[in-house]
């Protein structure tokens, strides 16, 4: 946070402590908070915009989404087989998910984005740690790419109604092409990580465009083991995931005067892969992603599960668990976990004696994948 606090402070050139806020400029900084959580700001709606343009508006994204982001990107791009080489972040802002590539041992990250200061700002940061970041102004869909070669990521994090407004005509079809363009620029080996906010709107946008990118034969990384039709989809329900949230003080303080009830990420994202690379190889047992919290019901503690054979609940009767089924009472939604001996009524799978609960993938971490054919 103090690289955060002096790269706000010479941005905006005031002078005051490196570790933490004067009360006069939390309170600004908190109304800013908010204003960006509510999408407005004096009235006026801030969709469409490039708030950025706004020093005090990019200034408290710096000092509280960009922290969330982070962290989000340092979770997510853990799930790939490999660290990536080199890395393309799309309508990147200040830089928060090339920040995390680059903790994640990225050789070259090139950030992209329509707002100049917003670059400058993420570069500044990433300098600041001793982390090399080259920025490029670029506005995505009015100029060809300016950059050659191929990357092993390409990162577009809270951009596509940016990009393709679901309010116009023909948008999926412009969306998924484009998607299609970006995945010609990777390595035989390499990945497209789509990440967008956990809400409705957002949520549903990215389980259609799974469907959509899957239909036409583009296999998932993550989190998808399943290669039908999204089931959440189908019953209209969300599916997003969640990871533990690391808050810093100022963090702390900035949600509290905001009334922002935040206790941990949430986002929906995809990780996918080009269709020549295939779907992960990960075995021909069934492997099944924790889609929801601990659910409470009349029959004990229950999970919602979407696995390679589909949608499932995982269920028990056991009160207390043998070594052979005891992480179903660790489970955390985002795991990838293997069952074995469960009794299957339907969609129902209940833990009875003899069953075998095993997490193959915590959060965060790749798929198991094999060499075999």
């Amino acid at each position: 946070m103090p690289i955060l606090i002096g790269a706000w402070r010479r941005m905006l050139k005031l002078s005051g402590p490196a570790d933490r806020l004067q009360t006069r400029e939390f309170r600004d900084v908190v109304a800013l908070v908010k204003a960006l959580q509510e999408g407005s700001w004096n009235g006026q709606s801030l969709a469409g915009q490039d708030y950025f343009k706004n020093p005090q508006m990019l200034g408290a994204y710096l000092l509280y989404d960009w922290v969330l982001h982070y962290q989000q990107g340092l979770s997510l791009i853990g799930e790939l087989p490999e660290a990536p080489g080199r890395v393309l972040d799309l309508c990147s802002g200040a830089a928060p998910f090339s920040f995390a590539a680059l903790r994640h041992g990225a050789k070259e990250v090139i950030a992209t984005d329509q707002n100049g200061a917003a670059l400058q700002l993420g570069a500044e940061v990433c300098g600041r740690y001793g982390l090399p970041l080259s920025i490029r102004q670029w506005n995505s869909l009015k100029q060809p790419m300016p950059i050659e070669g191929k990357f092993d990521l390409i990162i577009l994090g809270y951009c596509l109604e940016e990009l393709f407004p679901s309010s116009q005509k023909g948008w999926m079809e412009a969306q998924t092409n484009y998607l299609r363009t970006l995945l010609s620029r990777l390595t035989p080996h390499g990945h497209l990580l789509i990440v967008d906010s956990s809400l409705n709107e957002s949520n549903r946008r990215v389980l259609m465009l799974r469907d959509v990118l899957v239909q036409n034969g583009i296999p998932v990384q993550a989190p998808c083991v399943w290669r039908g039709e999204c089931p959440a989809l189908k019953a209209n329900s969300q599916c997003y995931a969640q990871r533990e949230l690391e808050k810093p003080p100022l963090i702390k303080e900035i949600q509290r005067a905001a009334s922002i009830n935040l206790s941990s990420l949430k986002m929906s994202y995809l990780i996918v892969r080009t269709p020549a690379a295939g779907w992960p190889n990960i075995g021909d047992k069934p492997l099944y992603r924790v889609i929801s919290p601990p659910l409470d019901t009349f029959s004990g503690k229950r999970f919602y599960l979407c696995g390679t054979d589909g949608k499932k609940q995982l269920g028990t009767h056991i009160e207390t668990h043998p070594i052979e089924s005891r992480a179903f009472e660790y489970l955390k939604r985002g795991e990838l976990i293997s069952i074995e001996g469960a009794l299957e009524k339907q969609s129902a799978l209940d833990i009875v004696q003899g069953t075998i609960v095993r997490v193959v993938a915590a959060r965060g971490k790749p798929l198991p994948e094999s060499d075999d054919p």
